[in-house]
């Protein structure tokens, strides 16, 4: 199981277009995943706001501020699981 890690707002729109495009993309290549969602205020407060959202895929960061290409997600799920 590949461990997924989004650090953000969930009312964000660069947020939700982040997880949609991790569930599509594990969905489509068929691997297990297991999302922790980071969104509350207390543990945002550690971020710079201007990195956020942030997308760690088993401890590597993908991306940040801006959602990453499909394939970006894709290569890093079939690399690490």
């Amino acid at each position: 199981m590949v461990r997924v890690k989004l650090i953000g707002s969930p009312l964000c729109r660069r947020y939700q277009k982040m997880r949609a495009s991790v569930l599509h993309e594990a969905e489509r290549l068929g691997v297990a995943i297991h999302i922790e969602e980071i969104g509350d205020d207390d543990a945002l407060s550690q971020f710079n706001p201007l990195s956020l959202p942030m997308l760690y895929i088993q401890g590597n960061l993908i991306a940040k501020q801006n959602p990453p290409q499909a394939q970006e997600i894709s290569r890093a799920l079939q690399k690490l699981s």
